[in-house]
């Protein structure tokens, strides 16, 4: 009997096996923990330092709009013969700023697919006049939209309005720009 409670005495007397690399791998394991936190710290600032500076390059081409389009007002009021360049230049700025407000601003599936198949409109001596009033028209109405002025309370009408408007006005730019480019070098 003796050797019975021996054998019952072993099991729980033995010794625990413990293993010598347990402590690296937990060391190891709260490092990378450290490490990956520190890494999406990182990444979290990266981000909202992009957002920044979209938001503010959407500033800049909202304010940069307004101003081309004050020029080209002045320019469509003057009477005095057009300057082509001049006009060709701020149709040409007016588009690169709504070409980054729509990158910004738009979804992709709320672009036409098939705006790039729309043949130019060329307007001549005395259309010109006018292209550039519906275009200095279409910026007052896009920057004007609510949903562009106050997001927070925009309603997803304005805000399909908004694209729209901001599609036309690059359309209207384009078809001025070449137009003046082709009535300057007429002369």
């Amino acid at each position: 009997m003796g050797s019975a409670a021996l054998a019952q005495q072993l099991p729980s007397q033995a010794p625990t096996v413990k293993d010598p690399k347990s402590g690296t791998r937990q060391q190891q394991d709260r490092e990378a923990t450290l490490r990956s936190a520190e890494v999406d710290a990182a990444l979290d600032k990266a981000r909202e330092r992009r957002v920044e500076i979209n938001v503010e390059q959407i500033k800049q081409d909202y304010k940069r709009i307004q101003i081309l389009r004050n020029e080209m007002a002045h320019i469509a009021l003057a009477n005095s013969p057009f300057d082509y360049k001049a006009i060709a230049e701020r149709a040409d700025a007016i588009n690169k700023s709504a070409e980054r407000l729509k990158t910004s601003l738009l979804p992709k599936a709320a672009e036409p697919k098939s705006s790039a198949s729309k043949s130019p409109v060329e307007f001549n001596q005395t259309e010109i006049r006018g292209a550039l009033v519906r275009l200095c028209k279409m910026i007052d109405r896009f920057v004007e939209n609510p949903s562009l002025k106050n997001p927070d309370v925009a309603n997803a009408q304005q805000t399909v309005q908004a694209g729209r408007d901001l599609l036309t006005i690059m359309e209207l730019s384009v078809n001025v720009k070449h137009s003046a480019e082709k009535l300057k070098s007429s002369r």
